[in-house]
Order: structure tokens, then C-alpha cells, then sequence
């Protein structure tokens, strides 16, 4: 079933690869002709932010309703599809885990918001009409700016992004104890198993050492994480090392000797060599042109 689940990348109409955009759901609609789309993965962030419309949205294993008023969060690598029988009206806002990392959106407010990172299930949210009108506000501005050839384009729209974030960060809890129950029932392996690479990817590197702590074998473990997501157990490992170095990177002027002694590997060239594969540059080239891109 895996293989069969395209995944997306982000891209414009031209086919360019870009790390934001913002989309009219009901464009999306009239592109498809109205008809589904097959389920499917990204690998960036989706919001779903609907002020009209009813249908169903699939996101892994689960079906939820579309309402008014509601936001729906699909996180990377999860494999959602969307139907709506008549023409929706509100918006779809994706952006890479690269753009909130260039923006110094940090972990904590994304893991905050999109709650399939901490318990393994994605609720919608059903907004009050003032708080929808709020988030619409912010929205319309980011129309503005992702419609604008100027300066700092880009820092607008993270800006404008983060304070997104930070405007529902409020609204994003599991609301009653079904929720809780369902959240952390089924899935509570690959939900520790996330956590723990939270608080352990500084000092375990291996599948291995995560499959002893959950008490299961590393085989196990590898095949229930890539059922669960699409994405081995070594993945998630290398992609949460990779984001934290490239944050190091970016956003201090740390050594590579210091930064490869901070994430837990014995000698910097055994980091440089994992960068170098997972990414295709070494640290220093990473540092260099990320910070050349920001004026």
C-alpha cells in the first residue's frame, strides 16, 4: 500500500520547487474538475482553513468532517485525501519544514499546533466566527505579500506565518477524553517512539537503541513506523538530527567540531560525512548559501 501513495513535493504552477504558498481552496476545487483527488502524502505542512463547505477529509486512518469555520493541519508524510461535493470556499497554506526553519519558527509552537507530532492523531478545529475572522485577517495579508515582487517578500510571509501559528496555539488541545483515548490507543508506539527521539536523538543515533527501550526488535519497530508514516524508524532519526544541525548551522556560529560533538557523534568528519549524504553539501556550504539567501 506504501508504494502506491504518491508523494508530493511543493512546488508552483511552473513546476519550480518553492518553500511557501498559499492557494484558494476553491481554485484547487475547479483544478481537480470537482473530482477527488487520490489519498496521498506531502512533504511539507498543509493548513486547510475552511469558511464554507462540507465533506470528509481522510488523514491517515481517520475521517473527519468538514465544517465552517474549521482548520484542518496535515503534517509531512501523513496520507490524507479531501472530498467535498460542492466547491468549498477558504484557503490551503503550505510551507516546507526549510521556510519555518529559515523564519526561526521554532519546533515547539509547530509541535503545539500540529498535534499529530505529540499524540498521533489530527483533530480538526471548529473556530468561533471571531477567531475564524482573525485567522482569515492574517490570511488575507499573506494574499497581499505572496502577491508582491518586493523586498523581504519572504520574511513577511514568515512573519505573518509565525504569527499564525501563534494565534492558535491556544486552540490546539485534545478537547475531551474520547479524543485522548483515541489519540494514544492504537498508535502509542509510534507516538513514544516520536517522542523519545525528542529527548534521546543527542545520544542514541541507532534503530537499535530506541527498539530496546520500546521493548520491541529493531525489524519490528522499522516495519510499524513505516506502516504508520511511510518513513523508516532510521528516518525519522536522520531527519530530526538533520533539522536540528541545520538549525545550529543557520542560526549560531558554532564550530563543526562543537555542533558534531552536540549531536552525539564521536568525530566531526563522522558528522560532515552523514550531512554531506543526507543533504549534498557539507556543513560549511549548508551555512554559507542559507545565509546568502536571507538579505
Amino acid at each position: 500500500m506504501n508504494h502506491s501513495v504518491k508523494t508530493y513535493g511543493l512546488s508552483n504552477q511552473s513546476g519550480d520547487r518553492v518553500e511557501f504558498i498559499l492557494k484558494d481552496i476553491g481554485e484547487v476545487f475547479d483544478h481537480l474538475n470537482g473530482i477527488d483527488d487520490d489519498p496521498h502524502r506531502h512533504d511539507y505542512f498543509t493548513m486547510v482553513l475552511v469558511k464554507q463547505g462540507k465533506g470528509l477529509h481522510y488523514i491517515d486512518f481517520n475521517k473527519f468532517e468538514i465544517n465552517n469555520y474549521s482548520l484542518h493541519l496535515v503534517f509531512p508524510g501523513q496520507v490524507h485525501q479531501i472530498s467535498t461535493p460542492q466547491k468549498p470556499d477558504g484557503w490551503v497554506m503550505n510551507f516546507s519544514s526549510d521556510f519555518l526553519l529559515q523564519n526561526n519558527i521554532h519546533q515547539k509552537i509547530v509541535d503545539k499546533v500540529y498535534l499529530y507530532n505529540t499524540y498521533g492523531y489530527s483533530p480538526p478545529l471548529h473556530l468561533p466566527p471571531n477567531d475564524y475572522q482573525d485567522l482569515e485577517n492574517i490570511i488575507q495579508q499573506v494574499k497581499y505579500y505572496s502577491n508582491k515582487d518586493i523586498s523581504f517578500q519572504y520574511d513577511a510571509l514568515g512573519a505573518l506565518l509565525k504569527l499564525f501559528f501563534i494565534r492558535i496555539t491556544s486552540l490546539c488541545s485534545l478537547q475531551n477524553s474520547v479524543e485522548l483515548e483515541r489519540a494514544t490507543g492504537s498508535n502509542s508506539l509510534f507516538v513514544n517512539f516520536k517522542r523519545l527521539i525528542e529527548e534521546k536523538y543527542t545520544t542514541l543515533h541507532k534503530v537499535s537503541e530506541y527498539a530496546d527501550i520500546l521493548a520491541v526488535s529493531s525489524d519490528y519497530l522499522n516495519k510499524y513506523v513505516k506502516t504508520q508514516s511511510g518513513k523508516s524508524a532510521k528516518e525519522f532519526i536522520q531527519d530530526k538530527i538533520l533539522v536540528e544541525a541545520k538549525r545550529i548551522l543557520l542560526f549560531t556560529d558554532n564550530s563543526n567540531k562543537e555542533l558534531a560533538f552536540d549531536l552525539g557523534f564521536e568525530e566531526p568528519s563522522h558528522f560532515s560525512n552523514f550531512f554531506k549524504k543526507n543533504v549534498g553539501e557539507t556543513p560549511g556550504q549548508f551555512r554559507s548559501q542559507s545565509r546568502n539567501k536571507t538579505p
